[in-house]
């Protein structure tokens, strides 16, 4: 029978053995709250350690008042009453913490019945604790289907080995909210092993499982968008690239990004921006950027991943990539864009030229026919003081005069071979005489310019078969151009042209002592429409004209040039069909006429037609005058005429339908016609001369060609008689 002293001994003890569980369990709960964001097991376990204890205090304090002899009763009594309250008291300690805590704690049949909840779980289910420790109330029962199941095999997969696991389940709560819990489970068995309790303590973690979700989701969408964004990225032909803008670094790029300008992902600092021709350029795009969140259509410069310089629109956008904020932008190569504006602002220029020599080829048409008739006068009178005075001052004084209407009359001939439209005809040509004619063209704004013209022309150089206009349109280009390039250096400023054969070529330098051309400007100095001049100052077809004449006559043209070393064209010819032309024993002779010649001349200007009538009496014909075509029809009708010399171009009826007359009133007639032109630039004297054959002579005359015509003529004519 226990003494007396050892009762409050056995009190004491009883009290330790029921608050050590107590402990465990305030440390559990303690230990949960600090965790409760990261939910780790050592809370859980605590909180499950103290219950268990205090349930295997209970145990054990049962089996010894069972096992206490009958002979102990009394004191037994005692030291049950004891036992009990101090079991009492824990269990009112451990009711209390756990009923103060937020988490669940729960105790449960396998089947489903709950043998005790605390508070928080009865507020979680809006039910009392009575409710929810009913026999009609199944803890299964708030568990869906899938839940269920997946529950019921967790349950099974615990072992007296291994009594304690974790689970998240949703649980079905008030109101049909799904809410997610985890418990951290202890299972208690019997002594065969079989699971008769589930000791649980639980939170409600649907804010975590939520927000996991949404994150996991939002992960989802972000690389489903990511790949569409990449998959359209990719399709797309243009380069484009994401680049941050607090700091020069690539974030994206596309196929043609890398292909194209050889940017490429991770590129930070200088090399990011490399293929930007002027960070300045760069610069300005981000602050519109940053200003208006977009930019369309701005206009940048880039070097391609061959270093080659191209034109591009950019179009950007302000994004957020990474976090970071950033620019998306879409690059578009506009070179060959802005190449075909050039060319047509090219061809636009080159359009408007031709429109201007159209119209200078048609106002030269006119002031050709007014020039040439004076000047026919005055190379008619000066020829003829030159032929009949005996006075040699006078024969001087008529040699200068005529010299110098010569010169007047290779420049008018010059800029009409120039402004003809017609198809090249081919005859024999001396380059020399086309070089001279070409330089009296262009002597006045050589010599204005300072520049000084050296020439080295070779004597007895053999003809060239060609056109000489198109001919004389290459030394002027090449001449004009000198000009142009020589006007950029000082004093002092040399043109040269040397003229030598050999090999059966006749070979024309023309040089200058200017800038020079550089090797990239060299090597497309023949190209159509490529130049280097500002707008309005040259087209750019000159040289690529000359390369065609030069290719089309058998020939070549090369430029030997270098940068600051002035310019070298070389040009070979193939010789023509003839030898050097020679001059005509006769020259300065009028040759003599077969016989005295009834001649009717025709001409509005009234100093033409006497000047041709002196010439052609002192060969000893008869000569009538007509000063239009109306009066030279009276003639005919009346007087005979042997030949007649008209102007093509007069008022009223003109040569062509003086022409046509003629073969009504008298056809045989219209046969002997000789005419006489200053212009020769309009298309329909070219048909009429073409159609009928008829031979013309161009003014300013020559008189000593024109009277060697006028004879030929006539004595093919004397020939042809009967």
């Amino acid at each position: 029978m226990p003494t007396s002293s050892n009762l409050p001994r056995r009190h004491a003890l009883a009290i330790a053995v029921y608050s050590l569980p107590l402990l465990l369990l305030i440390a559990g709960l303690g230990l949960h709250q600090s965790y409760s964001w990261q939910a780790p097991l050592l809370p859980y376990a605590l909180i499950l350690a103290g219950v268990l204890a205090f349930l295997a205090a209970m145990h054990r304090t049962l089996v010894r008042d069972l096992a206490r002899p009958a002979g102990f009763q009394g004191g037994a009594d005692a030291e049950q009453q004891l036992a009990r309250e101090a079991l009492e008291a824990s269990e009112q300690r451990y009711r209390s913490v756990v009923e103060l805590q937020t988490e669940f704690v729960v105790r449960m049949s396998p089947d489903g019945y709950l043998t005790f909840v605390n508070d928080a779980y009865c507020r979680a289910c809006r039910k009392t604790r009575e409710e929810l420790l009913s026999p009609s109330w199944c803890e299964l029962d708030v568990l869906p289907p899938d839940e269920r199941r997946r529950f019921v095999e967790y349950l099974g997969r615990l072992t007296p080995e291994a009594p304690n696991a974790s689970i998240e389940l949703i649980n079905a709560m008030p109101g049909n909210i799904n809410r997610w819990l985890a418990w951290n489970d202890h299972g208690i068995f019997d002594d065969e092993g079989r699971l008769i309790e589930v000791q649980s303590v639980g939170r409600d973690i649907s804010d975590r499982v939520y927000a996991e979700q949404a994150r996991i989701e939002a992960e989802k969408l972000s690389r489903e968008r990511d790949a569409q964004f990449r998959a359209i990225a990719e399709g797309v032909p243009l380069p484009i690239t994401i680049s941050a803008i607090d700091g020069p670094e690539i974030l994206f790029v596309n196929e043609p990004a890398r292909k194209i300008l050889g940017i490429e992902i991770g590129q930070v600092g200088a090399e990011a921006i490399s293929t930007w021709e002027s960070r300045t350029r760069r610069d300005d795009l981000m602050r519109l950027l940053l200003r208006d969140g977009l930019v369309d259509a701005f206009e940048a410069g880039m070097t391609t991943m061959q270093g080659t310089r191209i034109d591009t629109l950019v179009s950007a956008r302000l994004i957020t990539r990474g976090g970071r904020p950033a620019m998306l932008a879409a690059v578009t190569d506009i070179t060959r864009q802005r190449e075909a504006e050039a060319e047509i602002a090219r061809q636009r220029e080159t359009l408007y030229q031709s429109e201007k020599l159209s119209a200078l080829g048609s106002l030269l048409a006119g002031v050709a026919h007014e020039l040439n008739n004076p000047l026919s006068v005055v190379i008619g009178y000066s020829s003829m003081l030159k032929e009949f005075s005996t006075d040699s001052a006078t024969v001087g004084r008529a040699d200068k005069i005529h010299a110098a209407a010569e010169r007047c009359s290779r420049i008018v001939r010059t800029f009409l071979a120039m402004a003809r439209k017609k198809p090249p005809t081919r005859g024999a040509v001396d380059i020399n005489e086309v070089v001279i004619a070409s330089l009296e063209l262009a002597a006045y704004s050589l010599r204005s310019a300072g520049i000084e013209i050296r020439t080295e022309l070779e004597d007895g150089l053999a003809n060239i078969w060609g056109d000489r206009d198109q001919l004389h349109q290459v030394i002027t280009n090449l001449a004009v151009n000198a000009q142009q390039a020589l006007l950029q250096v000082p004093h002092p400023r040399r043109l040269t042209i040397i003229t030598t054969g050999q090999d059966g070529a006749v070979e024309i330098v023309v040089a200058d002592n200017g800038p020079g051309m550089p090797e990239t400007v060299r090597a497309r100095a023949f190209e159509p429409f490529y130049t280097t001049k500002s707008a309005g100052e040259g087209t750019g077809v000159g040289l690529s004209v000359c390369h065609g004449i030069v290719t089309a006559h058998d020939g070549s043209i090369e430029l030997d040039s270098t940068e600051g070393g002035g310019a070298r064209f070389r040009i070979r010819l193939p010789s023509g069909k003839t030898d050097a032309v020679s001059a005509p024993a006769t020259a300065g002779k009028a040759p003599t006429a077969p016989s005295a010649a009834r001649i009717l001349v025709v001409d509005d200007d009234a100093d033409i037609a006497a000047m041709i009538a002196e010439l052609l009496r002192r060969d000893g014909h008869d000569v009538t005058i007509a000063d239009d075509a109306h009066a030279a029809l009276r003639a005919v009708r009346h007087e005979r005429v042997d030949l007649l010399i008209s102007d093509i171009r007069m008022p009223g009826l003109d040569g062509p339908g003086l022409y046509r007359a003629l073969e009504e009133v008298r056809p045989g007639l219209a046969s002997r016609l000789l005419f006489v032109t200053g212009d020769t630039l309009a298309p329909e004297i070219d048909r009429f001369i073409g159609e009928t054959g008829a031979p013309v002579i161009e003014k300013p005359l020559d008189p000593q060609s024109f009277r060697r015509l006028v004879t030929e003529r006539l004595s093919a004519m004397e020939e042809a008689r009967p």
